[in-house]
């Protein structure tokens, strides 16, 4: 009885200590500074945006307001006391550290007399006391607040709806009519930490030392891979997956870093095409799956085709963005429209490309027309970067006239105020110039209007990206530079080159060497710490990492792979939770013959475009294969003789076997008789006790083989005859 009553209470302690660790952590207390606008103006939509400048506006600690006797800041309701303004509006800066990692969700607690919206960087999480539908500045709350705004009115948000870095709340605080004798606003944000911490990441490894490509796929032993898609592999519904797969977008449902859907564009001409994968995450395997795969839809009456899809963007409302690297000529359908050359939306729900207004799928006509390479959606969901691939190519910011609607808005393009010296910024200043977008000849000649203004040329910009500090980043691949810069609406400063143009010396653990960048910068994707990833197109085609806090003076800079001989590496995007990367290989040598397990136990041979899903090990892949094979042919541990490899000779494919006494690490491969790998089958993995099974590929010419394997760094090895 003792002894269970003993029991009981260390549980309840381990419980409570469990608690306190757990508790919710407050990102944002009640009575915090807020900056605020009180002068009855209409703000129209960009107030929100986490580009706004605010720098104008007053600050005031909460409660802010009027008429109860209680506030701590008191704001203005206009010099008519009859007559009080409509809308008050605040923003508020908050830094938040790995938001999906950290947090499993996200409160919102807010006071407000009378009616309010919430939105978080621009995209509106949260309404209390308004009507329904579009709300302006001078739109009455539903009703005058019954308890004077002293009751927190409360809002669960996902993780993903914030980024890691600085985060922007905005509230436009409504009154319920003009004569209302009071006005009251407080807010506080707090987060629940998830009940298992996260101590490694997907950009904690050791660098790769530097190296030339290989057949395989190399990344750091920390991490493994599966595959998920491949070219010429058959869809669910109709045809097969094209070559030359690029953006890599993962697009997930409600939020979810498990269930969603991926967007693959393919490069090539004269069709090109984007594939629609819905896939999801399986926990108990730790394998992806996919439920149903097509191309996405194509009017070809209304814009003929797609071509040369290449990179793009995940949209905040969950759709992407392709965009098609040609300014080919031609007008089948004679609509007054070159038929391609310009940014694609895409819906995974539909599987179609977008309708707009008209309810005929349109390319992005207003976005212009050149080699679009890639894009970046602003957390305002109106605001979009893209860029040329081409020596010329120039850098485009495209403002909507309505949030998530692309089909109008303005052109602009970006002028620096002062010219490239072999690349380099000499001033760190620059303007945006707009360019005219709104007959058919201007915006089937946006690229040519860009120069004849003026417009900078940046030698091939490969892609864009929106970081979480609130800048914009962009990589030329010609300069072999990513340049980051802040955008302040008409204007942009600190324009520098944020990385690459020198040597970095790289730390692989046992060693440092000094490596050049290069040149080919390609895709860019930032993950839940900051850091930086740059996909590089040529070269080595590098898969690098910027450590979030790089200078070019005091450099962070590793290499986290290189992808098989003859590829490139393109994608490039994580899942909201940020365990997951989603990247392709794109061409790679079509007689690369090199076999490797992945996480899923399938051989894969990197001798054709390649979509992969890669995570740290713990993550991705069960501890011990499920091959699908019959009953083990090791039946007890042999500790002398472990490994079994059958049929032996064999004239088609072989079972090896490894007997494992306990949870072991095991690499394996098989090389021929002069001395050459052939086949990876393991690459360090720790596996369950019992019995390893892998596949050797029946695709080995006959001949004498052999299979060497190292079980916690023990060697083994044994001989095949392929007849």
């Amino acid at each position: 009885m003792k002894i269970r009553l003993l029991a009981v209470v260390l549980l309840f302690c381990a419980n409570a200590l469990n608690a306190q660790s757990l508790a919710d952590v407050t990102l944002v207390a009640p009575g915090s500074s807020w900056k605020y606008l009180a002068n009855g103006s209409n703000q129209g939509s960009g107030w929100k945006a986490s580009s706004f400048n605010d720098g104008t506006w007053s600050s005031g600690n909460a409660e802010l307001g009027y008429g109860q006797g209680d506030e701590s800041t008191v704001v203005s309701y206009g010099p008519n006391a009859s007559n009080k303004y409509v809308t008050t509006y605040f923003r508020k800066a908050v830094t938040i550290i790995t938001p999906a990692q950290s947090y499993s969700s996200l409160t919102i607690q807010i006071k407000r007399d009378d009616g309010a919206i919430v939105y978080v960087n621009g995209a509106e999480r949260f309404r209390t006391n308004m009507p329904t539908g579009t709300v302006a500045y001078n739109t009455y709350a539903s009703s005058c607040a019954s308890d004077n705004g002293t009751v927190w009115q409360t809002v669960t948000l996902l993780p993903s709806y914030f980024t890691n870095g600085t985060n922007y709340i905005a509230v436009e605080l409504h009154q319920c009519n003009a004569t209302s004798s009071d006005l009251s606003f407080d807010l506080q944000l707090t987060a629940t930490p998830i009940s298992t911490p996260v101590t490694s990441t997907i950009g904690t490894f050791t660098s790769l030392q530097p190296t030339a490509q290989t057949q395989g796929l190399v990344i750091p032993p920390t991490h493994t891979f599966q595959m998920i898609a491949r070219e010429s592999q058959s869809y669910t519904v109709g045809g097969k997956v094209p070559g030359r797969s690029d953006f890599t977008g993962y697009i997930p449902i409600a939020g979810s870093s498990t269930n969603g859907y991926l967007h693959l564009n393919h490069e090539t001409t004269p069709t090109g095409g984007i594939s629609n994968f819905a896939i999801n995450y399986n926990s108990t395997t730790k394998l992806w799956g996919i439920t149903s795969s097509q191309a996405i839809n194509v009017n070809t009456s209304n814009i003929v085709k797609l071509e040369k899809n290449c990179s793009g963007a995940v949209t905040p409302w969950g759709t992407t963005l392709s965009g098609e690297e040609t300014r080919a000529t031609g007008d089948v359908n004679a609509d007054g429209y070159q038929d391609v050359g310009w940014l694609v939306e895409a819906d995974p729900v539909t599987q179609a490309v977008k309708q707009y207004g008209n309810g005929k799928q349109e390319k992005l006509w207003a976005m212009g027309r050149m080699a679009h390479e890639n894009a970046t959606v602003a957390p305002d969901s109106k605001t979009v970067y893209f860029g040329e691939d081409d020596p010329t190519g120039c850098l485009y910011k495209f403002v909507a006239t309505t949030v998530r609607n692309l089909s109008a808005g303005t052109l602009y393009v970006l002028k620096l105020d002062s010219t490239l010296v072999s690349g380099a910024p000499t001033k760190t200043t620059a303007t945006w110039i707009a360019i005219p977008n709104t007959t058919q000849a201007d915006r089937n000649n946006t690229f040519s209007l860009a120069i004849s203004r003026g417009a900078t040329q940046f030698n091939g910009i490969e892609d864009v990206e929106y970081g979480p500090d609130g800048n914009v980043y962009f990589a030329s691949k010609g300069y072999g530079r990513v340049y980051r810069f802040k955008d302040n609406g008409t204007t942009a400063t600190n324009f520098i080159t944020y990385v690459g143009a020198m040597n970095y010396t790289i730390n692989y653990g046992t060693g440092t060497v000094s490596e050049p960048w290069g040149i080919g910068n390609d895709n860019l994707a930032f993950d839940g710490e900051g850091n930086l990833w740059v996909l590089q197109d040529g070269g080595k085609n590098y898969i690098w990492v910027v450590k979030n806090g790089h200078t070019q003076a005091s450099p962070k800079v590793s290499i986290f792979g290189t992808v098989p001989l003859g590829g490139e590496p393109t994608g490039i995007t994580f899942s909201p939770d940020y365990k997951f990367i989603f990247m392709s290989v794109q061409h790679p040598n079509t007689n690369n013959t090199l076999s490797t397990v992945d996480a899923a136990g399938a051989t894969v041979k990197f001798n054709a475009s390649t979509t992969i899903i890669i995570a740290r090990k713990e993550y991705l892949g069960t501890s011990i294969l499920k091959t699908g094979f019959d009953e083990p042919l090791i039946t007890s541990i042999d500790l002398a003789n472990p490994i079994k490899v059958y049929p032996n000779p064999t004239n088609s494919n072989s079972t090896i076997e490894i007997a494992l006494l306990e949870d072991s690490e095991i690499s394996c491969e098989v090389y021929d008789s002069k001395g050459s790998l052939v086949q990876v089958i393991a690459q360090g993995n720790t596996y369950e006790s019992g019995v390893f099974q892998a596949e050797i590929s029946n695709l080995l010419n006959p001949g004498i083989y052999l299979v060497r394997a190292s079980i916690n760094n023990k060697p083994y090895s044994i001989r095949l005859i392929k007849q």
